[in-house]
């Protein structure tokens, strides 16, 4: 398929998408001249005007149809948010805990939006799509390990997916993790969950559980011996600067850039120390980066929301 084509099939499968789900949006456009993916909705009275994001793609380019099926797994991933998150709820979560909290919420709320756009049936196939796009995020930057902290919203994410049963390539890690009995009852209890402002209580919940566990298991304090003739050595400031996580809540303390504990091998997504990303975004970044077009293309593709309908399904 050519750049046109993958551009006129994400377009045209929208607007089916958008015919099929009634009133639930006025306006729904794509746009492909940005420097992300992503979308932006406005809710007008009982309506909503959404924007669908993606990167310049080169439109004389050949581009595997295989992107256009990550494409559209990642355009009904974010609507599904429109359609069914909430989201007052979880800005009020992240501004009194913080932004592990807000990406606990992400982790455990991804699942249950993408079940509720497949249970919905306003997309034939969003299942299969969703699953593929899971899968293909975990080929290509593999999974986490199970006792890495910073990445537990991650882990809710892939393994939250799989309770609504998905086939997921790599095998659950859960139960090697230490924090495992906490993360089975939040994902258990997010499976049931109805609403984002229940996720949102789990999530709160999780956090202190996970906190509480830290904190008994952090060592303590003990004097070290000195040699008599020898100074004290003046007190550290900021805590232990032998615990990364050490005054951050969030378990999200950077290392320092010459660790080396990190040997070189911390991968692109945690090189931070914030964890993975539990949106697909920087996956269909990178996985467009090579079909970008020299120059970016500025024009609004505004087909999306008028009466257009094609007659063909491309996946």
């Amino acid at each position: 398929m050519l750049g046109i084509e993958i551009k006129r099939g994400v377009e045209a499968t929208l607007e089916r998408v958008f015919h099929a789900t009634g009133n639930h949006f006025d306006k729904l456009t794509v746009v492909w001249n940005g420097k992300t993916a992503g979308v932006s909705a406005k809710k007008i009275g009982k309506g909503v005007d959404a924007n669908v994001i993606f990167p310049s793609i080169d439109e004389t380019k050949a581009v595997d149809k295989k992107l256009f099926n990550k494409l559209i797994g990642y355009a009904l991933h974010e609507l599904g948010h429109v359609w069914f998150t909430t989201n007052q709820p979880w800005e009020d979560a992240r501004d009194q805990h913080g932004s592990f909290v807000s990406s606990l919420i992400n982790g455990l709320e991804d699942p249950r939006i993408e079940r509720c756009v497949y249970e919905s049936n306003y997309a034939p196939n969003a299942r299969a799509l969703f699953e593929n796009l899971t899968n293909a995020v975990l080929e290509k930057d593999g999974y986490v390990e199970p006792d890495d902290f910073k990445n537990i919203p991650f882990m809710l994410a892939i393994e939250g997916r799989r309770l609504n049963g998905y086939s997921i390539t790599h095998p659950s890690i859960v139960d090697q993790s230490p924090y495992a009995e906490h993360l089975s009852w939040a994902l258990k209890s997010a499976h049931k969950a109805r609403s984002t402002a229940k996720i949102v209580e789990i999530a709160i919940e999780l956090n202190n559980r996970l906190q509480q566990q830290k904190q008994a298991e952090k060592p303590q304090d003990k004097p070290q011996d000195k040699p008599q003739d020898q100074p004290n050595d003046p007190p550290q400031p900021g805590g232990d600067p032998g615990d990364p996580s050490d005054g951050d809540p969030s378990g999200q303390g950077d290392k320092p850039a010459d660790d080396p504990a990190d040997d070189g091998k911390k991968s692109k997504k945690s090189a931070n120390g914030k964890g993975r990303e539990v949106e697909p975004t920087e996956f269909i970044n990178d996985e467009l980066s090579q079909h970008k077009a020299d120059c970016d293309d500025r024009r609004e593709r505004p087909h999306v929301g008028k009466p257009v309908f094609t007659d063909v399904y491309f996946y």
